[in-house]
Formats: structure tokens, sequence, C-alpha cells
């Protein structure tokens, strides 16, 4: 499977914003769309901070 968590860092911490991500659509300035396997989706605000493929990790920082 190739998911990602993606996550919102603050203060150095990360929280959980939505697991098991299979798509990442732009949606204007500093928003994304998310969206599961299962067609769940949550639209965030953000910027792209990290991306690893391999960790199956996104993390996002405020905007």
């Amino acid at each position: 499977m190739c998911e990602s968590n993606v996550y919102l860092k603050e203060n150095g911490a990360e929280t959980l914003i939505m697991e098991n991500v299979a798509v990442i659509t732009p949606a204007g300035e500093h928003r994304f769309i998310l969206r599961g396997l299962l067609g769940e989706q949550q639209e965030v605000s953000g910027i792209i901070e990290d991306i690893n493929l391999m960790g199956h990790k996104i993390i996002l920082k405020p905007a």
C-alpha cells in the first residue's frame, strides 16, 4: 500500500490530521483536500514541510 499519514507540526509537536491518505489535491493557496482509501475527505490549511514516501508520512506546518 502507498498511503501516508498526514500530520500538522506546530511548536515542534506533530498532530495527526488523517490516516491512510491516498490523494492530496491543491485547493487554493495553502489549502489541500486529503482523500482516503474509502472515499473520506478533509480540507486542510497549511504548507508542506516534509514528504517522506518511504516512511508514509507527510508533515504540514501552519500557513
